[in-house]
């Protein structure tokens, strides 16, 4: 005998289009909504929080796109609706790849992420210690989808939970990176948005172990990527290897020191040493994207690198945001080291800092 249950639940999963609305089941409506077919607006309702939201023939219209932003739903998600009354609705959200309800309260966040997130983007633990590094098994939906997660123990100590979404650059010992995005919504943490890329470059299938390790913080990290477990790794409060042990140093070549001069503090431009240019291959390129990162300040620039023929190679298009944020003067030496290779390179910037030019240049 079925028994009509005293608050009726429906479940919507997140299609595509579901940010411009979603429509309540037909089904639902004829069998328990018929009484309140009269309400021009729902009340939806979570974690103490309402929505007011219009109802057009059960189609959900003005008020769900904020409901959508506000829980940052993604595609895939699974949306649970309890009625209450009249046109009220209770709400659980569930992810897809957790199996579980997700969430979203801030005193979790508060307590959880507040005091990780500080080390995180504080100058002596850009690569925290205890982890800075992890191991990953391939799993089916990897596979199928542009999605990875990222462990939970991972993302609190590094305050990944207190960004909603981030770009980051993932190299790995081939000198090959990828631009990829994190996201984080309530108790998940994913690598969306290029890590098929990743994953199609490697040739990656289920079962298969892979190692991440977070080599700096701050407004576009970077993590390197290892194929197979690597048991050597060790976590180290450094940002970056010295040049001479770094697996990343391009050539003989790394890095190089430029005196301010006045064009470069009237122009957005800093003229790259020929020698430099031409034992790094930068000729042979028109234009190349590439990050500036200084373990200084804690900072990272994105700039253009723009070669003209075979004659001049310039940085541009950002060198005025790493002059005028280091308060750089004519005369001032600056040096430059080469980090990684790839399709968006990684440059480190050192400052007007006479012991640390001595300290790399000697080694």
């Amino acid at each position: 005998m079925k028994i009509t249950p005293k608050k009726p639940h429906f479940l919507k999963p997140m299609r595509p289009g579901f940010k411009q609305g979603i429509k309540i089941p037909k089904s639902f409506l004829i069998k328990y909504m018929k009484r309140h077919n009269h309400y021009e607006h729902a009340i939806l309702k979570r974690a103490d929080k309402k929505w007011q939201v219009k109802v057009n023939n059960g189609l959900f219209e003005s008020g769900w796109e904020k409901f959508v932003e506000q829980h940052d739903l993604q595609l895939g998600d699974i949306l649970v609706f309890k009625h209450e009354e009249n046109m009220d609705f209770k709400v659980s959200i569930f992810d897809l790849y957790e199996e579980c309800e997700r969430e979203y309260e801030e005193e979790l966040k508060a307590q959880n992420v507040e005091e990780t997130s500080k080390k995180f983007e504080s100058k002596e633990s850009a690569t925290p210690k205890a982890c800075s590094h992890f191991v990953l098994t391939v799993k089916p939906h990897c596979l199928t989808m542009d999605v990875l997660n990222i462990p939970k123990k991972i993302a609190l100590a590094n305050g990944l939970f207190n960004v909603k979404k981030l770009d980051l650059i993932v190299i790995d010992e081939r000198q090959r990176s990828w631009p990829v995005i994190l996201r984080s919504y309530g108790n998940c943490v994913h690598l969306r948005g290029g890590w098929n890329k990743i994953r199609d470059a490697n040739c990656l299938k289920e079962g298969d172990h892979i190692t991440f390790e977070i080599v700096t913080g701050g407004e576009k990290p970077v993590w390197q990527f290892h194929n197979k477990p690597n048991h050597d790794i060790k976590s180290s409060s450094k940002t970056f290897p010295h040049p001479k042990t770094s697996i990343h140093k391009p050539l003989d070549h790394s890095q190089f020191v430029c005196t301010v001069r006045p064009y470069s503090l009237s122009r957005d431009a800093l003229l790259i040493p020929k020698q430099f240019a031409l034992a790094n291959g930068l000729f042979n390129f028109k234009e190349c994207n590439l990050i500036v990162r200084s373990d200084e300040t804690q900072r990272s620039w994105n700039v253009m690198l723009r070669s003209y023929s075979s004659k001049d190679v310039y940085l541009k298009n950002g060198w005025n945001e790493i002059r005028d944020a280091n308060h750089l003067k004519e005369g001032d030496h600056i040096l430059f080291e080469v980090v990684t290779n790839g399709n968006e390179p990684l440059w480190k910037f050192h400052g007007k800092d006479a012991a640390s030019f001595k300290r790399l240049t000697e080694g």
